[in-house]
Protein backbone atom coordinates (compact mmCIF):
# COMPACT_ATOMS: atom_id res chain seq x y z
CA UNK A 1 0.00 0.00 0.00
CA UNK A 2 0.93 3.22 -0.77
CA UNK A 3 0.16 6.37 0.22
CA UNK A 4 -0.42 10.23 -2.22
CA UNK A 5 3.35 11.24 -1.34
CA UNK A 6 4.64 7.86 -2.60
CA UNK A 7 5.51 6.02 0.76
CA UNK A 8 4.57 2.62 1.40
CA UNK A 9 3.38 1.83 4.88
CA UNK A 10 6.92 -1.26 4.64
CA UNK A 11 9.14 1.80 4.19
CA UNK A 12 7.59 3.95 7.70
CA UNK A 13 8.15 0.53 9.54
CA UNK A 14 11.80 0.05 8.19
CA UNK A 15 12.72 3.34 9.22
CA UNK A 16 10.80 3.31 12.53
CA UNK A 17 12.85 -0.08 13.02
CA UNK A 18 16.24 1.91 12.16
CA UNK A 19 15.70 4.61 14.79
CA UNK A 20 14.67 1.80 17.28
CA UNK A 21 18.13 -0.11 16.65
CA UNK A 22 19.87 3.43 16.66
CA UNK A 23 18.57 4.07 20.10
CA UNK A 24 19.37 0.51 21.30
CA UNK A 25 22.68 1.02 20.58
CA UNK A 26 23.48 4.48 21.57
CA UNK A 27 21.48 4.74 24.78
CA UNK A 28 24.07 2.63 27.04
CA UNK A 29 26.77 5.36 25.95
CA UNK A 30 24.32 7.98 26.59
CA UNK A 31 23.81 7.11 29.65
CA UNK A 32 27.76 7.54 30.67
CA UNK A 33 27.90 11.04 29.12
CA UNK A 34 26.42 12.75 32.32
CA UNK A 35 28.42 11.01 34.81
CA UNK A 36 31.46 11.80 32.70
CA UNK A 37 30.25 15.40 32.61
CA UNK A 38 29.87 15.94 36.18
CA UNK A 39 33.40 14.14 37.04
CA UNK A 40 34.92 16.94 34.61
CA UNK A 41 32.55 19.62 36.38
CA UNK A 42 34.27 18.51 39.70
CA UNK A 43 37.74 18.27 38.25
CA UNK A 44 37.04 21.66 37.17
CA UNK A 45 36.21 23.14 40.39
CA UNK A 46 39.31 21.61 41.86
CA UNK A 47 41.77 22.88 39.41
CA UNK A 48 39.92 26.56 39.97
CA UNK A 49 40.13 25.79 43.52
CA UNK A 50 43.83 25.13 43.22
CA UNK A 51 44.68 28.56 41.67
CA UNK A 52 42.84 30.29 44.23
CA UNK A 53 45.15 28.60 46.78
CA UNK A 54 48.15 29.99 44.66
CA UNK A 55 46.43 33.50 44.87
CA UNK A 56 46.19 33.25 48.51
CA UNK A 57 49.53 31.72 49.14
CA UNK A 58 51.24 34.27 47.46
CA UNK A 59 50.11 36.81 49.45
CA UNK A 60 50.55 34.82 53.04
CA UNK A 61 53.63 33.93 52.54
CA UNK A 62 53.57 30.93 50.78
CA UNK A 63 51.26 29.06 53.12
CA UNK A 64 47.87 27.40 52.55
CA UNK A 65 44.38 29.09 53.62
CA UNK A 66 44.43 28.17 57.71
CA UNK A 67 42.44 29.78 59.78
CA UNK A 68 42.99 29.49 63.93
CA UNK A 69 45.95 27.75 65.52
CA UNK A 70 46.81 24.82 67.48
CA UNK A 71 45.40 20.92 67.35
CA UNK A 72 42.46 20.43 65.84
CA UNK A 73 41.04 18.48 68.67
CA UNK A 74 40.80 21.43 70.91
CA UNK A 75 39.89 23.94 68.38
CA UNK A 76 37.08 22.05 65.88
CA UNK A 77 33.44 23.14 65.96
CA UNK A 78 30.42 22.24 63.86
CA UNK A 79 28.63 25.78 64.88
CA UNK A 80 29.75 28.94 66.07
CA UNK A 81 27.14 30.13 68.61
CA UNK A 82 27.62 33.88 69.44
CA UNK A 83 28.29 35.40 65.61
CA UNK A 84 27.95 34.79 62.12
CA UNK A 85 29.80 31.75 61.27
CA UNK A 86 32.69 32.96 62.73
CA UNK A 87 34.96 32.84 65.85
CA UNK A 88 35.28 34.97 68.69
CA UNK A 89 38.80 35.38 67.58
CA UNK A 90 41.32 33.51 65.81
CA UNK A 91 41.94 31.32 68.69
CA UNK A 92 38.28 30.04 69.11
CA UNK A 93 36.47 27.14 67.70
CA UNK A 94 37.51 26.78 63.55
CA UNK A 95 35.85 24.18 61.14
CA UNK A 96 38.29 22.54 58.21
CA UNK A 97 35.53 24.46 56.02
CA UNK A 98 36.22 27.83 57.51
CA UNK A 99 40.32 27.55 56.28
CA UNK A 100 38.72 26.92 52.99
CA UNK A 101 36.52 30.07 53.17
CA UNK A 102 39.19 32.38 53.44
CA UNK A 103 39.36 31.46 49.28
CA UNK A 104 35.65 32.91 49.34
CA UNK A 105 37.10 35.84 51.45
CA UNK A 106 40.29 36.49 49.91
CA UNK A 107 40.09 34.77 46.61
CA UNK A 108 36.77 36.02 45.23
CA UNK A 109 36.05 31.89 44.86
CA UNK A 110 32.24 30.88 44.41
CA UNK A 111 30.56 28.87 46.84
CA UNK A 112 29.65 27.11 43.96
CA UNK A 113 33.03 25.92 43.13
CA UNK A 114 33.00 24.07 46.35
CA UNK A 115 30.29 21.51 45.42
CA UNK A 116 30.78 18.87 43.58
CA UNK A 117 27.84 18.13 41.45
CA UNK A 118 27.45 14.76 41.82
CA UNK A 119 27.66 14.75 45.30
CA UNK A 120 24.56 15.25 48.39
CA UNK A 121 25.86 18.93 49.19
CA UNK A 122 24.29 21.92 48.15
CA UNK A 123 25.69 25.19 47.44
CA UNK A 124 25.90 28.15 50.05
CA UNK A 125 23.67 30.96 49.71
CA UNK A 126 25.12 33.35 51.75
CA UNK A 127 21.74 34.00 53.63
CA UNK A 128 22.33 35.17 57.34
CA UNK A 129 20.26 37.11 59.62
CA UNK A 130 23.31 40.57 60.15
CA UNK A 131 22.73 40.78 56.11
CA UNK A 132 26.33 40.64 55.79
CA UNK A 133 28.20 39.96 52.30
CA UNK A 134 29.20 36.50 51.32
CA UNK A 135 33.03 38.11 51.98
CA UNK A 136 32.61 39.20 55.54
CA UNK A 137 31.20 35.97 56.48
CA UNK A 138 33.64 32.74 57.79
CA UNK A 139 32.76 29.68 57.02
CA UNK A 140 29.91 27.99 55.08
CA UNK A 141 26.59 28.37 57.22
CA UNK A 142 25.52 27.16 60.43
CA UNK A 143 25.67 23.76 58.93
CA UNK A 144 29.30 23.87 56.56
CA UNK A 145 29.76 20.36 56.29
CA UNK A 146 26.35 20.44 53.88
CA UNK A 147 27.96 23.26 51.82
CA UNK A 148 31.50 22.01 50.80
CA UNK A 149 32.05 18.40 48.78
CA UNK A 150 35.67 18.53 49.48
CA UNK A 151 38.31 17.43 51.65
CA UNK A 152 41.15 19.16 52.26
CA UNK A 153 44.90 18.75 54.01
CA UNK A 154 44.82 18.84 57.71
CA UNK A 155 45.67 22.46 57.68
CA UNK A 156 45.56 22.61 61.87
CA UNK A 157 48.37 19.68 61.87
CA UNK A 158 51.62 19.45 62.53
CA UNK A 159 52.36 19.79 58.64
CA UNK A 160 49.81 22.23 56.93
CA UNK A 161 50.05 22.48 53.41
CA UNK A 162 52.36 25.36 52.10
CA UNK A 163 54.08 25.89 48.55
CA UNK A 164 57.15 23.78 49.39
CA UNK A 165 55.04 20.28 49.15
CA UNK A 166 56.33 18.17 46.70
CA UNK A 167 54.55 18.51 43.38
CA UNK A 168 52.69 15.13 44.29
CA UNK A 169 51.48 15.63 47.47
CA UNK A 170 47.43 15.62 47.19
CA UNK A 171 46.44 19.10 48.66
CA UNK A 172 42.28 18.26 47.99
CA UNK A 173 40.34 15.79 46.29
CA UNK A 174 36.84 14.55 46.71
CA UNK A 175 35.12 13.49 49.95
CA UNK A 176 36.93 10.94 52.28
CA UNK A 177 34.85 8.11 52.63
CA UNK A 178 35.48 8.41 56.43
CA UNK A 179 33.64 11.23 56.36
CA UNK A 180 30.05 11.40 56.44
CA UNK A 181 27.60 15.18 56.86
CA UNK A 182 30.60 15.98 59.12
CA UNK A 183 31.28 12.77 61.48
CA UNK A 184 33.87 10.63 61.04
CA UNK A 185 32.52 6.95 60.43
CA UNK A 186 34.41 4.24 62.45
CA UNK A 187 36.82 2.15 60.38
CA UNK A 188 36.10 -1.33 59.95
CA UNK A 189 38.19 -4.41 59.60
CA UNK A 190 41.34 -3.62 57.45
CA UNK A 191 40.28 0.28 58.07
CA UNK A 192 37.50 -0.60 55.42
CA UNK A 193 34.61 1.86 55.35
CA UNK A 194 31.72 -0.22 57.30
CA UNK A 195 29.47 0.42 54.62
CA UNK A 196 31.71 -1.75 51.96
CA UNK A 197 33.18 -4.31 54.65
CA UNK A 198 31.64 -7.00 52.92
CA UNK A 199 32.92 -6.24 49.86
CA UNK A 200 36.30 -6.63 51.79
CA UNK A 201 35.54 -10.00 52.78
CA UNK A 202 34.57 -11.40 49.00
CA UNK A 203 37.22 -13.62 48.35
CA UNK A 204 37.07 -13.02 44.89
CA UNK A 205 38.60 -9.34 45.55
CA UNK A 206 42.21 -8.60 44.48
CA UNK A 207 44.60 -6.31 46.39
CA UNK A 208 44.10 -4.13 43.16
CA UNK A 209 40.09 -3.96 44.26
CA UNK A 210 40.93 -3.56 47.90
CA UNK A 211 42.49 -0.57 47.26
CA UNK A 212 39.68 0.56 45.38
CA UNK A 213 37.58 -0.14 48.23
CA UNK A 214 39.01 3.07 49.80
CA UNK A 215 38.00 5.33 46.98
CA UNK A 216 34.91 8.58 47.08
CA UNK A 217 31.83 6.26 46.60
CA UNK A 218 29.77 8.40 43.97
CA UNK A 219 31.87 8.49 40.75
CA UNK A 220 30.65 5.20 39.55
CA UNK A 221 27.63 3.88 37.45
CA UNK A 222 24.53 2.71 38.90
CA UNK A 223 25.54 -0.78 38.84
CA UNK A 224 28.77 -0.97 40.10
CA UNK A 225 29.77 -1.50 43.89
CA UNK A 226 32.84 0.21 44.14
CA UNK A 227 33.46 4.21 43.43
CA UNK A 228 35.38 4.60 39.96
CA UNK A 229 37.79 7.05 41.39
CA UNK A 230 38.26 10.48 42.69
CA UNK A 231 39.80 13.65 41.63
CA UNK A 232 42.67 15.13 43.14
CA UNK A 233 44.26 18.04 43.50
CA UNK A 234 47.89 18.42 43.81
CA UNK A 235 50.58 20.78 45.31
CA UNK A 236 51.50 21.56 41.80
CA UNK A 237 48.01 22.94 40.93
CA UNK A 238 46.84 20.42 38.23
CA UNK A 239 43.63 17.82 39.23
CA UNK A 240 43.49 14.19 37.43
CA UNK A 241 40.84 11.68 38.09
CA UNK A 242 42.97 9.00 39.96
CA UNK A 243 41.30 5.42 40.09
CA UNK A 244 42.56 4.71 43.73
CA UNK A 245 43.74 6.79 46.72
CA UNK A 246 47.33 5.92 47.02
CA UNK A 247 48.57 8.32 44.57
CA UNK A 248 50.00 10.87 47.06
CA UNK A 249 54.03 11.14 47.37
CA UNK A 250 55.28 7.88 47.55
CA UNK A 251 52.08 6.23 46.99
CA UNK A 252 50.68 8.02 49.85
CA UNK A 253 46.97 6.77 50.80
CA UNK A 254 45.34 10.55 50.92
CA UNK A 255 42.48 9.82 52.83
CA UNK A 256 44.54 8.03 55.69
CA UNK A 257 47.27 8.87 57.88
CA UNK A 258 50.75 6.71 58.64
CA UNK A 259 50.90 4.79 62.00
CA UNK A 260 54.55 5.97 62.47
CA UNK A 261 56.89 8.52 61.09
CA UNK A 262 59.42 6.21 61.60
CA UNK A 263 60.16 4.23 58.89
CA UNK A 264 56.82 3.68 58.17
CA UNK A 265 56.01 -0.13 55.87
CA UNK A 266 54.81 0.35 52.08
CA UNK A 267 51.83 -0.97 53.43
CA UNK A 268 51.35 1.40 56.41
CA UNK A 269 51.88 4.57 53.49
CA UNK A 270 49.47 3.26 50.47
CA UNK A 271 47.05 1.86 53.17
CA UNK A 272 47.40 3.89 56.50
CA UNK A 273 45.43 4.44 59.67
CA UNK A 274 41.55 5.75 59.05
CA UNK A 275 40.56 8.84 61.54
CA UNK A 276 39.07 7.84 64.21
CA UNK A 277 38.80 11.02 66.38
CA UNK A 278 39.78 14.68 65.96
CA UNK A 279 42.83 14.49 68.00
CA UNK A 280 46.83 15.26 67.59
CA UNK A 281 47.52 11.76 67.19
CA UNK A 282 44.87 11.53 63.92
CA UNK A 283 47.05 13.42 61.76
CA UNK A 284 50.04 13.53 59.35
CA UNK A 285 52.77 12.44 60.73
CA UNK A 286 55.44 13.43 57.94
CA UNK A 287 55.70 16.53 55.41
CA UNK A 288 55.02 13.65 52.79
CA UNK A 289 51.62 12.21 54.50
CA UNK A 290 48.70 13.79 52.72
CA UNK A 291 45.70 13.25 54.84
CA UNK A 292 42.63 15.21 53.63
CA UNK A 293 40.30 15.58 56.29
CA UNK A 294 36.23 17.58 56.80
Amino acid sequence: MRNRNGISLLEVLVVIATFAMLLAIFMPSLGKVKPIARRVVCATNLKGLGTAITVYANDYDDKSPQLGKGPWAKKLGYSYEDSEFRPNDYEGPCTITSSLYLLVREADVSPKSFICPISDQVEFDGQNSKNLDIVELWDFGPNPHNHVSYVYHNPYGKFPANGERSAAFAVMADMNPWFKDGSIIPAGENNMPPQIITLAQDPQNTDRNILKLGNFQFHKKRTEKLGQGQNVLFADGHSSFEKQPNVGVKWDNIYTYWSTEENPTEQDKQGGTAPTNRSPENDAKTEDDSFLVL
